[in-house]
């Protein structure tokens, strides 16, 4: 469950019974999940259809409740984006992608009710009418809970993770529930290798920067299309989305040169000289000031970024590897890397305050969100150092990395990522203010190290790690093990893995594709239909808190849909069952071993061997954690045994790598263990 989904819960009562998986993290929920707007499919034209007209809302399509008037619509993606292609009678079918919007009035006065954070899903119902409300408040329960029984057919609060690859591609991923199955939903091929790349705030367009002189690729993200190939200046590299959305800022290490695009259609606005050898960008004021690194020269171009006009140049020295900018301290930081020195620049009067020394071989550097500190990573001496800009020094000094390359915040840590250790150190974000080192907690993040390949070096000014949409943990790439990695704050190992798909990914973007208000009162996103046939809309709102069903219906795919989707491999289920034997609503007690029997099966190929299979338990969410293979007992069955230390909750995750499914791939087993001296709880011991 995301922690949107768990805050709406909590608020909607519907988080009240243990094991709905809300109880672990419900402590924890303090976020406020009002959804900012303008945002994903800002600018979708849209209009609420009465009931029954153009097949959109089906009888049950409206529904009025508690003063709100609530509808659904929606209608094949296509028709919003001039593809071309033709859209017979306007009707959404089965496998294509649609836009979805729920229209939330007063039904009174008509008035759009803003500021909502809806949730919803699909399911495919053989029955004309809609859900009655306990129906429907009893499966948005299951759906919250994460039950793998119990899932929709369409998520409308899901995301997507974008990858750039190694290849000639970008992989467009869709995470299900607790990774247990995944879907690759698309590819897309560039015409080169992509050096780096970097998405709209509205999430509608992602632009790429190509090698071999082949410019700038536009790709449409609800389409995973490439739109067109933009010509900019020779070898671009960095790639910058200006803080406004509205035009993409291009370095073009070849002739010294940066090229600004326009954001929505992709033209070339304008082409500025900048200086000679590999670019950086960052932005001040708001956005309105570019600043522009050249490593080859000694000078930091500043451009104002409305007018598009150069504005000065601030001399730093020769070798300016990154740059980074911070409104709040109205400073910026640049690091040179072989002088191992950072240069202090005041944003307002464009000089130079200070110099700091570090060590050679600085790298990426970047503000934490609230912009007092500065991380400068240094790959070479294996630390990193924590600038504060408002004394201009040295706040603090973490040591015990292995070439940190890449850093990226989430709401309570920065994680650095090591190009050259399976793994990312959390550093606790609210402890850069006191006078005390942070500890740097390491979080094994895969089986090889980054570096151990060629693309496994972070890409320019690019973080091969991606905050997740709740702020509470983050998605990992490593190309390596041509894998991702979901951690989750809280936990001692990540929850779990998604396969690359044969690719090796260098860097991830999340693609939100949750219901977002897009204009008063109106809520949309974009979602890929299932089978054909009637569903139950369900909807949970936070404000008042209620949870209503509405009906939909999605036509039979086309042919070349149908072929489209089989030649993409739209689903990719797990080739290995794991089925626990023992009742897993008992209890285990603290202290007691216990041995756990479960039976393993494949759906393909020979039977498992117990070499082929590794087993993990560990306490959620932190703690314990034991690991080893299992014994095997015949017949597809295995044993472990282990010792629960102390009471909580366990989870045993099975695993066969050799068999392309890492840890997390599978479903987890949940166990409950309680303390002797408390007694034992209903249900008796196992």
């Amino acid at each position: 469950m995301t922690m949107r989904a768990l805050y709406l819960a909590v608020l909607s009562g519907l988080c009240t019974l243990p094991g709905a998986g809300c109880d672990q993290k419900a402590a924890a929920v303090s976020r406020d999940a009002t959804l900012a707007q303008p945002g994903p499919g800002a600018g979708l034209k849209a209009q609420a259809r009465p009931v029954g007209e153009g097949g959109r809302i089906e009888a049950g399509g409206r529904i009025e409740r508690d003063g709100l008037s609530i509808a659904f619509s929606m209608r094949p993606l296509a028709s919003d984006r001039g593809s071309g292609g033709r859209v017979e009678d306007d009707v959404v079918t089965a496998g294509a992608d649609a836009v979805v919007e729920l229209f939330v009035t007063d039904a009174k006065t008509g008035a759009p009710v803003r500021g909502l954070a809806p949730l919803g899903w699909m399911s495919r119902s053989e029955e004309a009418a809609p859900l009655g409300e306990a129906g429907c408040r009893s499966k948005i329960k299951n759906y919250m809970a994460g039950l793998l029984s119990v899932r929709p057919d369409v998520d409308l609060n899901d995301y997507l993770l974008w990858t750039l690859n190694e290849d000639s591609s970008l992989s467009v991923i869709d995470p299900h529930v607790a990774f247990s199955r995944t879907k690759l939903r698309s590819v897309v091929s560039l015409a080169a290798p992509g050096v780096a790349f970097t998405m709209t705030p509205s999430n509608e367009s992602l632009f790429v920067t190509l090698g071999g002189g082949r410019g700038v690729a536009m790709v449409d993200t609800r389409q995973a299309i490439v739109r067109r190939n933009i010509q900019v200046g020779r070898e671009p590299a960095a790639i910058s989305i200006a803080p406004d959305g509205r035009s993409v800022w291009v370095g073009n290490d070849g002739d010294g040169t940066v090229s600004v695009l326009d954001a929505r259609s992709g033209d070339l606005l304008k082409t500025l000289p900048v200086g000679p050898g590999h670019h950086e960008l960052a932005f001040s004021g708001g956005g309105g000031t570019a600043w522009i690194t050249n490593r080859a020269g000694a000078s930091v171009t500043v451009i104002d970024a409305v007018a598009l006009e150069t504005i000065g140049q601030v001399e730093v020295g020769e070798g300016a590897v990154s740059i980074a900018a911070s409104d709040e301290a109205g400073a910026v930081h640049v690091s040179l890397g072989e002088r191992g020195e950072v240069v202090l620049i005041d944003a307002a009067r464009r000089v130079v305050t200070g110099r700091v020394p570090l060590h050679p071989g600085l790298g990426n550097m970047s503000f934490e969100p609230r912009g007092r500190f500065s991380f400068a990573l240094n790959p070479v001496a294996n630390e990193v150092h924590v600038l504060d800009a408002a004394t201009g020094s040295v706040a603090h000094h973490l040591t015990g990395l292995s070439a940190p390359d890449a850093v990226t915040f989430t709401d309570a840590y920065a994680y650095v990522r090591n190009a050259g250790a399976p793994k990312v150190s959390l550093v606790d974000r609210g402890l850069l203010g006191g006078d005390t080192t942070p500890p740097v907690v390491d979080v094994h993040a895969g089986q090889r190290a980054p570096a151990s390949v060629r693309s496994g070096l972070a890409p320019f000014g690019m973080a091969p790690i991606a905050a997740a949409p709740d702020g509470k943990g983050v998605l990992i790439a490593n190309a390596a093990d041509k894998s991702l990695y979901f951690y989750t704050e809280g936990m001692m190992v990540p929850a779990g893995s998604l396969p690359g798909y044969g690719r090796e990914p260098r860097a991830v973007l999340i693609e939100d594709r949750s219901l977002d208000e897009v204009r008063p009162g109106v809520y949309a996103t974009s979602a890929r239909m299932g089978a054909d046939g009637r569903y139950d809309v369900e909807v949970l709102l936070d404000r008042p808190r209620m949870a209503v069903c509405l009906k939909a219906e999605v036509a039979p795919a086309s042919d070349t849909v149908r072929a489209k989707c089989s030649n993409s491999g739209c689903i990719d289920e797990p080739s290995i069952t794991v089925e626990p034997l023992f009742d897993t609503n008992l209890w285990l007690e603290a202290g007691s071993p216990v041995t756990l029997r479960f039976r393993a099966a494949s759906k393909e190929g020979p039977a498992l061997d117990a070499k082929e299979m590794e087993t993990m338990i560990i306490r959620f969410p932190v703690g314990y954690r034991w690991s080893g293979a299992p014994q095997a007992e015949g017949d597809g069955t295995f044993s472990v045994t282990f010792t629960p230390p102390s009471a909580g909750e366990y989870r045993l995750i099975a695993s066969a790598p050799a068999r392309g499914l890492p840890p997390g791939t599978l479903p987890f087993v949940p166990l409950r263990v309680f303390a002797p001296d408390t007694g034992v709880p209903l249900g008796g011991v196992r």
